[in-house]
């Protein structure tokens, strides 16, 4: 057997094993509830909490995730691109467990067209849960397009906003 026979057969078997590992990794790096104790969606991977245009810290992370890794070749807002497709349509398509598989082990469609590994990217990695509930919500079509606002916790609105209020109250 030649070497790019071999590597051919070699190299989607451990791609599967990392993205596994990584999903795996990610499902048990927090106990059940830890993401919403953070404000960060409901606790599963794809929630999101989105209320008139703004979203909680975990979904924005997510958009800053993908804003950093992924919009180059997805395209803002992942809509996709000439060379990428939408994220949009494939997180209505794969599950969690699907979509950070092909996050951490990458995919090969055509021998010209790949997408990379995320599995040596600590802060890819780590937002992988975010960036599909970001996904999720511009599929829902409850997150619109460009940089989200994030919800305060404590008022339920943007704490800018909250403090215009409070300045325009005291006049």
């Amino acid at each position: 057997m030649t070497p790019t026979r071999m590597s051919r057969r070699v190299f989607p078997a451990i791609a599967m094993i990392i993205g596994v590992a990584v999903s795996v990794m990610v499902m048990f790096a927090a106990p059940p509830g830890a993401a919403q104790e953070n404000g960060q969606g409901q606790g599963r991977p794809g929630d999101y909490i989105a209320i008139d245009g703004k979203v909680d810290q975990g979904t924005y992370d997510g958009y800053i995730a993908y804003t950093r890794a992924c919009l180059a070749c997805h395209g803002p807002d992942g809509l996709g691109s000439s060379f990428a497709p939408s994220l949009i349509k494939r997180v209505q398509q794969r599950t969690f467990s699907e979509f950070s598989n092909v996050v951490a082990a990458g995919l090969q469609i055509q021998p010209d067209m790949v997408m990379p590994s995320f599995a040596d990217d600590d802060y890819v990695l780590r937002n992988i849960e975010n960036i599909y509930s970001y996904m999720k919500g511009r599929a829902a079509g409850d997150i619109g397009r460009g940089r989200p606002r994030v919800i305060d916790e404590a008022q339920g609105q943007e704490p800018a906003q909250r403090r215009e209020e409070d300045a325009s109250a005291k006049n």
